[in-house]
C-alpha cells in the first residue's frame, strides 16, 4: 500500500508540474495573440485602401483617353501635311526661278 501510495504522490506531483508548464506555455500563446493584429481589424501603420473603380468610371478613362490620342493624331498629321506642302512648294519655286533665269 506505501508503495502505490508514493507512486500516486509522484504522479500527483508530476501531474502539478505539467500543470505549472501548461500554464506557461498559455501565457506565452495569450501574450503573442495580444501583440499580434487580428484578422479585421485595421491597424494604424497601413494605408487606407482605396475603392475600386466601378465600369463606368473605367469607360469613361478610356473614352478619354482615345479622345487625346485621335487629337495628337490629328495634330500630327497637320504638321505631316503641312510640312509635305511647304516641301512641294519650294520645290515648284526652284522650278520657277530656274526657268525664269534662263530667259
Amino acid at each position: 500500500m506505501s508503495n502505490e501510495l508514493s507512486k500516486a504522490s509522484q504522479d500527483a506531483i508530476d501531474a502539478a508540474r505539467q500543470g505549472e508548464r501548461y500554464a506557461e506555455i498559455l501565457a506565452v500563446v495569450a501574450a503573442v495573440q495580444q501583440a499580434a493584429p487580428q484578422h479585421g481589424h485595421a491597424c494604424d501603420c497601413r494605408q487606407p485602401v482605396k475603392p475600386r473603380r466601378s465600369a463606368g468610371e473605367l469607360a469613361v478613362i478610356g473614352a478619354g483617353v482615345c479622345a487625346c490620342v485621335g487629337v495628337a493624331t490629328a495634330a500630327l498629321l497637320a504638321v505631316a501635311l503641312a510640312a509635305v506642302a511647304v516641301g512641294v512648294s519650294a520645290v515648284v519655286l526652284l522650278i520657277l526661278v530656274r526657268e525664269l533665269r534662263k530667259r
